[in-house]
């Protein structure tokens, strides 16, 4: 049976254990051994010993921290507006630039965002990126909180290289497009055990980006290509909100019930291969 949480309820903690918080959940300010949650939805929670951590390692887990048992909780919810948080990869767009930083939009945040233009591999004083307003970047929060304007970088922590951070440039041949999705379905997709691009993959090549704030830059050879792919993902959110709002829950095949969070991740947005081959035959 899941566990549903609303905002202020409170969740006890081992404290032996090294706790990795992800969206949803806060650290309990009157106690070490409680987190409170902050948004309404299912409770999530990964230990070391479940199969499903290597998938959600790169979201929920860092490498190289102490060697304590580690645990990752979160909320699992769906909604349209993002709440920054440390270590997202988001896709945002530069609106305004200085000599020391760019002003990003997170498009799905009512709050922008900072970016020294040192946070780029390689940067220095004498050799910062020249970006232009309007240039799409793929980067990771590292500084995030309720009173202050998130601060990006385009660098990975853990190796201090770009992994895929950066600008986001088309090349010379093909298109390049953006599309907004809904927070929960932008986290399906990073779960590589996720379908959906997958089967979209069986159809024709193409790369994408993909923010936890709920946009996805799409790379494809022709427009119709790109536009298939949006096409594919809005049917998709459209099922997941409708399954949201009827509250189904997904089909657990696992004994702990916790992991009925990570079961919602991995099935909502899934359509029938039928369903996105029409799709893709309509769009040609």
């Amino acid at each position: 049976m899941s566990v549903v949480l609303l905002p202020g309820d409170a969740v006890d903690i081992a404290s032996s254990s090294a706790i990795k918080l992800g969206p949803g959940l806060a650290r309990n300010e009157g106690t070490l051994e409680q987190l409170v949650a902050t948004t309404p939805g299912v409770f999530g929670h990964i230990d070391a010993s479940s199969t499903a951590q290597s998938s959600l390692k790169s979201k929920m887990m860092d490498a190289g921290e102490p060697k304590r048992p580690q645990v990752a909780e979160w909320i699992e919810t769906n909604t349209k507006r993002y709440v920054p948080a440390l270590r997202d990869s988001v896709v945002v767009q530069i609106t305004n630039r200085g000599p020391e930083s760019y002003q990003c939009t997170l498009f799905t945040s009512s709050t922008p965002a900072t970016l020294p233009s040192l946070s780029f591999e390689g940067a220095t004083k004498r050799n910062k990126p020249n970006l232009k307003v309007g240039s799409l970047l793929y980067a990771t929060v590292v500084s995030a909180g309720r009173h202050v304007e998130p601060e990006l970088s385009c660098v990975a922590s853990e190796s201090g290289k770009s992994q895929g951070f950066g600008e986001l440039k088309k090349e010379s041949e093909g298109v390049g497009m953006i599309f907004t999705v809904s927070c929960g379905l932008a986290r399906s997709l990073l779960d590589p055990k996720h379908q959906l691009l997958q089967e979209v993959a069986a159809h024709f090549p193409f790369e994408t980006a993909i923010g936890i704030n709920g946009v996805i830059w799409v790379h494809a050879a022709s427009s119709k290509q790109a536009i298939t792919i949006g096409q594919v993902l809005q049917r998709a959110d459209e099922k997941a909100r409708h399954l949201a709002r009827e509250g189904a829950r997904a089909t657990v095949a696992a004994t702990n019930a916790n992991d009925d969070a990570l079961a919602i991740v991995r099935t909502r947005g899934l359509l029938d291969v039928a369903e996105i081959a029409s799709i893709v035959d309509r769009m040609r």
